[in-house]
Order: structure tokens, then sequence, then C-alpha cells
């Protein structure tokens, strides 16, 4: 199920960035009247507006700025309000910086960054083509949502505001137009994902991320330096997701936090076997149902088993999708518990759990879970590797779910809650890197 859902998204997006660059001339339609010329019928955009939307003025006093901007990472900040995004425009957004808002309601957001980037920043405000609240029906609930005729004299000297019909349609927006001599460059993008995409839908917005930072990064101007989620999904997630290194520099166990999370899992990404191994001694306790996917021969196994025995009643389960393998890990450690199974499907893990561990209280559901599997340790599968994660989560309910992944490890460096942005910047300026890649 999970895996089909991943593999519509990915077509979806695949095809609508086909389809993006062969759109209609008619198909975007702007509904402001800005200093530059955009034509309502063919959406042209003359060079000046270009260069007006592209450019940021320099001098030899941020040439230093500059080059610090292009080594770091983007951070995407998540957000669970208005009011927190508007905050982080405030913190992140500079004076003359390019800006891209989609889900622009012209209201608290759209201000705090026309405010923020000044009279010589640029604004590109995009939203759906949506009819206008009824404004006699109900006005205290529609006060945030824009009206007819906002646009016509919203910031008109730095902000452009453009309707699309759909929302695969972002990309030609931000980057496609034939008009553009070179691909625009944006120093932040916000993101307000129900306004944009109907609901808050993580992958999706993750997706779509991604692919901006992609296209953004198609030259070697600056990279990006923020995005600014409003998705109260991602700021879960942000949340409970940690860097493998900071467990294990804390030196103390890592404390259940589960109930404080909406009974979600922690999450631990981390690289290469090492790493993985390392997170054992504070993640697995004495008593600890635990399970390894992708345990291949059984070594990593063998030593969280060791480590969740105690009392007797712990222990680990290595389960591997290869018949020839789970028979060397048997023969190799004839007392551990072994099953070929695949990752991806939960029920046959809760039923394997039943088997094993008839003695646990908790009935088809382990303590924590160690994922080990072909795909998901490089750079690449991030939404399969998020999928797999929340499927744990839901359905085995780990109190912690540890990942060999390169690409869970990076985004928990990326990835952030804005109630922990100060804490992160304070890290990062004190010289504390390891939540640097």
């Amino acid at each position: 199920m999970y895996l089909g859902f991943v593999a519509l998204a990915l077509i979806s997006h695949v095809k609508a960035f086909t389809t993006s660059r062969m759109i209609s001339q008619k198909t975007l339609q702007t509904v402001s009247k800005m200093p530059h010329t955009i034509s309502h019928d063919t959406f042209e955009l003359k060079s000046t507006t270009v260069d007006a939307i592209t450019s940021t003025p320099h001098d030899s006093t941020t040439s230093t700025l500059d080059k610090k901007r292009k080594s770091s990472n983007t951070k995407f900040i998540a957000c669970s309000s208005t009011k927190e995004v508007t905050r982080a425009i405030e913190m992140f957004v500079r004076e003359g910086d390019v800006v891209a808002e989609l889900g622009s309601q012209l209201r608290e957001s759209s201000r705090a960054i026309c405010e923020s980037i000044g009279s010589q920043g640029k604004a590109l405000l995009i939203d759906m083509e949506r009819k206008f609240p009824n404004e006699k029906k109900d006005m205290k609930r529609t006060t945030a949502m824009r009206r007819k005729g906002d646009e016509h004299n919203f910031y008109r000297d730095r902000a452009t505001f453009i309707e699309i019909q759909s929302f695969e349609l972002w990309r030609h927006a931000l980057f496609f137009q034939q008009e553009y001599p070179y691909t625009p460059q944006y120093n932040v993008l916000v993101v307000d994902m129900s306004t944009t995409a109907g609901n808050d839908l993580p992958l999706t917005c993750i997706a779509l991320i991604k692919e901006f930072i992609a296209l953004n990064s198609s030259s070697n101007q600056q990279q990006c330096r923020a995005v600014i989620v409003k998705s109260g999904s991602l700021q879960n997630l942000a949340q409970r997701l940690y860097h493998a290194q900071r467990v294990i520099s804390a030196n103390h166990p890592l404390p259940d936090m589960r109930h404080k999370n909406g009974g979600h899992s922690l999450i631990i990404g981390s690289v290469g076997v090492k790493q993985y191994r390392e997170t054992i001694p504070y993640i697995v306790r004495p008593g600890d149902i635990c399970l390894e996917l992708g345990c291949h021969l059984g070594v990593s196994s063998s030593i969280i088993d060791k480590a969740a025995k105690g009392d007797g009643r712990g222990g680990c389960l290595g389960v591997d999708i290869g018949k020839n393998i789970i028979c060397k890990a048997r023969e190799r450690y004839p007392n551990l518990s072994f099953e070929v199974g695949d990752g991806f499907k939960l029920g046959g893990l809760q039923r394997m759990q039943m088997k094993h561990f008839q003695h646990s209280a908790n009935i088809s559901t382990y303590d924590v879970v160690y994922v080990d599997i072909g795909g998901l340790s490089g750079s690449e599968g991030l939404l399969e590797a998020i999928s797999l994660l929340s499927a744990i989560d839901n359905c085995l309910q780990a109190r912690v779910v540890v990942i060999k992944s390169l690409c869970i490890r990076r985004l928990s460096s990326s990835l952030i809650p804005f109630s922990q942005v100060g804490r992160h910047e304070e890290r990062n300026s004190s010289g504390d890197n390891i939540i640097a890649s």
C-alpha cells in the first residue's frame, strides 16, 4: 500500500515535470498589475522584469557571506501555524532577497516577506485559482483568505502575484517560463501545503522541496538559504527525527519520548555499519522486544539481542528477504531467531512477533526496530524510506526506529521544527557539526 502510494506520487511528479514544459501559454494568468508588464493572454514577461525578479544587489561586503551560503545546507523550517511562519520569515529572509511563496493569501506571511526584502528585493507570490469567500456569511472564518482585488495594491514595487490552475504548475511558474534569459534563483521559499495542495501531505511536500532545491541549484549561484513550510505533519516528523551522532555523543540512553510525540516513534538516522551499531547501547533496553529488518548474516541482530536479553524476556528477531542469507544466519547464531520476510509487509512482521515473543505484553508490536534495507541506505530513496518509517510507526508502534540511511540522516540535518531553530543555530555557531551531514 505504502509503496504504491509512493510510486503514484513519483509518477505524478515526473509527469507534471514533463508536461509543465509543454503547457499552453494561456494556462498561467496573472491577476496583478505591476510596474513590469505581464500580458493576461500570453504571460509574456519583459526582460527587465526577469532581471528584477532574479537579480539582487551585491557589493564587496557580501562576497564572504555569499561563499558561506554556497557551502551551507538549505534548512527546512517546519512550522505549525501562520504565526510561526511569519516569525521564521522575519528570521531567515534578508533585505534584497528574492523570495517565492506558494499558497500566498496576501496576508500575514506575504506582508512579512515584502517587509523583510525591502524595496530592493523581489517576491513572487503564487496561489491556486480559487473562489473568493463570502464575506457576509462568515467574516471571522475567512479573514485569513485573500479576496478579489487584493493583489492590485499589494507592494507593487517589489511583489508579483500569479494564479495557477493546478498544483503541478508551480514548477512552470517559478522556473520554466520561456521568456527567462536564465534560470531564476531564489534565496527563500515559503510554502503553505494545505493551501497549495488542499491538504497537509508530507510526502508531496518533501518531494516538492527536493525538486525545488534541485531546480534552484541548477547554476553556480548561491543556494537557497531556507525553505519555510507550514505543515503540522512535517513539524511532527522534525521533532522526532535525530541524527545518530547526536544520540551517540550525548553518551546516555535516549529517553522514552513516544508519549510526548503524539504516540509516534523516534527516528534515528545513521550512516555506515559502525554508526548503526554504536547506537545500540543508547537505544536498546533490557527486556525490549526488538526487530532488525535486513539482518543479513545476523551480526547486528546478535548485538541487539544481547543488549535486549537482560531479564531473559527481551530479544531480537532478525528478518531478511533472502532465504540463503537467513540459512547462514541461523547456522552462525543458532540461539537467535531469524525469519525470511519482506520489510515492507507489516502484517507478516506482526505475526512473527506473536510467534517468537509469546510472553510479550504488547501483542504484535515491537519496542525497537532497526532497519538496514538495500536501496534505502544511500542518498536516494527518501520517499520510500519515510513511507516505511511511517508504516512501522503506525503498525508496529516502536518506541524508536534506527535506520541506516544517508538520505534520512541528511534530512535529520536539514529538517528543523521552528521551536528548535534557536538551539540549532547555537549548535552551528559553537562549532558543533554533528548534525551537518
